[in-house]
């Protein structure tokens, strides 16, 4: 499904991994959100790394996080859109120190 199908007021399950929408929300009679199983990768161990004796662990059920379409492009930045998280500074280390040293209210 691409991403342009869905209006910013939609219920969207994302994959947080590939930044795409999975698809739209179900929701069951109680009007709860069915929760949709994410599809875990198997990873290998390294070689260093051996695994421990007795049985395997389970691995854990993770599910796709689920949000408003517009909401969901903020956090993951689905269509290219997001917020910043940092924006960089102007002014290096060393001219804000030379200037507090002159003016320590300085803008």
């Amino acid at each position: 499904m691409s991403d342009q199908q869905y209006q910013s007021t939609d219920f969207v399950y994302v994959d947080p991994e590939t930044r795409t929408v999975v698809g739209k929300v179900e929701w069951d009679k109680d009007g709860e959100p069915v929760s949709k199983k994410r599809v875990m990768k198997e990873r290998e161990l390294p070689e260093a790394k051996t695994a421990k004796p007795g049985p395997p662990r389970k691995p854990r059920e993770r599910n796709y996080p689920w949000g408003s379409f517009r909401s969901m492009c903020g956090i993951f930045k689905l269509l290219g859109k997001g917020k910043d998280k940092e924006k960089e500074s102007s002014i290096t280390l060393d001219d804000a120190i030379s200037k507090s040293m002159e003016n320590p209210y300085w803008d």
